[in-house]
């Protein structure tokens, strides 16, 4: 009878009583679980701290790691520049100072070419005679000299003589020494070979050279030098 009346009390209390009793009867085993919970939370917060402080420390590591490699990457960039920089500077200063030796070679053979040919002429003058007939100038070749050269040679003994060198010009005199050559011949020569033109002969060349139209001094200029 008396279990009867229990658990008729015990259905009358409903859920809110019901957990209320249990909670009373189960209260250590509850701040057990509440507490293993808290640990565990606790324990779940601090793993996911460590985690999150590791993977940005990564990160850093590997941005830091990324901006040395591109700063070590444009040191050896400028390196390599400067080194080809400095190359391309010192072929330049060897083709330039390889430049100047070679002018310089040139320049002193051109001036001993010109001090030999000075020193034959002075062995070798123009000499100029009288006759009958007139003037005649005497010109010995030098070595390497035509026809050619010695009507030049003879041709600047007589404008020093007369003085109308200022006269002529260098198509004037081009024209001259042709002329003289053609009337004297064309053959191969040899050193101290004796060629004479008289001065009549170079009158009438410089007459003739002095009567040419400006077609013909234009078409001389192209063997000027």
């Amino acid at each position: 009878m008396e279990s009867e009346i229990e658990t008729t009390d015990f259905n009358k209390k409903g859920w809110i009583g019901k957990i209320k009793d249990w909670s009373y009867e189960n209260w250590q085993t509850i701040l057990v679980v509440l507490i293993v919970l808290i640990v565990g939370m606790s324990a779940y917060n601090y793993n996911q701290q460590n985690n999150l402080s590791g993977k940005n420390s990564s990160s850093v590591a590997i941005v830091d790691n990324d901006e040395t490699e591109v700063e070590n990457i444009d040191e050896e960039k400028t390196s390599e520049e400067n080194n080809i920089d400095q190359e391309k500077i010192a072929e330049a200063d060897i083709e330039s100072k390889d430049q100047a030796e070679a002018a310089k070679e040139d320049n002193e053979m051109e001036t001993n070419a010109n001090e030999e040919k000075n020193t034959e002429e002075e062995n070798n003058p123009v000499i100029s005679t009288s006759n009958d007939s007139g003037k005649i100038y005497t010109v010995y070749a030098n070595r390497g000299e035509g026809i050619t050269h010695l009507a030049r040679r003879a041709l600047n003994e007589y404008l020093q003589e007369i003085g109308e060198e200022s006269e002529l010009t260098k198509e004037h005199k081009i024209y001259i020494e042709d002329y003289l050559q053609n009337r004297t011949g064309t053959e191969s020569i040899e050193v101290s070979y004796q060629g004479t033109f008289s001065e009549n002969l170079i009158e009438e060349a410089v007459s003739s050279a002095k009567q040419l139209t400006p077609n013909s001094i234009n078409n001389l200029s192209k063997y000027i030098k």
